[in-house]
């Protein structure tokens, strides 16, 4: 870098880091949700499930009961969902594995090129998007999963179960949606910046 280069803002590298690992993060979640997605009519594995729930105080059987009934809402959510699910989480894995590969190129090859970081805030902006989307399937899921088993909670007998079971309803549904905020707030402000002007200049002032 010459004397006449301006250095490049702290923030920028910080970005960088952000953007690599919540871009591969993502993507590998994505991923895994495409393959879920694909396999949904596969039959549970029910292993270990008898001592799943030790704390309610259950019988083996009962306690494979409920979490057979997990399995069940599971598996009924998906069906709902594909193949809008396949089709979303897909995209969600290609846009936010560009925010990983965009990320990972800026900062490993250190050429900081405007037109690059702009791309990454596109890339940056769709995932937010459809992690939008995705996270909206997710509350799907987790509502039907534990309804079922709340259900079957109920059946079993359980001291206050339905009680217990609309708190815990009520807290996944709350921190699935919350999880779901971060995630697109962190690819909004990504995007927002990566597409900046200030940064743009910085970036064309950097260049050699």
């Amino acid at each position: 870098m010459s004397s006449t280069e301006t250095p490049l803002p702290g923030s920028y590298r910080w970005a960088l880091v952000a953007a690599v690992v919540v871009g591969f993060q993502v993507s590998l979640a994505a991923g895994f949700d495409v393959q879920a997605a694909f396999n949904h009519a596969e039959p549970p594995s029910l292993t270990g499930s008898e001592s799943a729930l030790p704390g309610l105080g259950l019988s083996p059987l009962a306690q494979r009961q409920i979490v057979l009934a997990a399995a069940s809402g599971h598996q009924t959510a998906l069906e709902s969902l594909v193949p809008w699910r396949i089709v979303s989480s897909l995209l969600l894995a290609i846009a936010s594995g560009l925010v990983f590969v965009l990320g990972m190129r800026l900062r490993v090859t250190q050429e900081h090129r405007p037109g690059t970081a702009q791309q990454l805030g596109i890339a940056a902006l769709a995932a937010a998007a459809l992690r939008s989307i995705d996270g909206a399937e997710n509350l799907v899921i987790v509502r039907t999963v534990f309804t079922e088993v709340g259900k079957a909670i109920v059946r079993e007998g359980v001291h206050d179960a339905e009680a217990m079971s609309g708190v815990v309803l009520f807290i996944c549904s709350a921190a699935s949606a919350g999880w779901t905020l971060v995630i697109v707030a962190g690819f909004v402000m990504l995007g927002n910046y990566f597409r900046s002007e200030t940064l743009r200049t910085a970036l064309a002032r950097a260049e050699p």
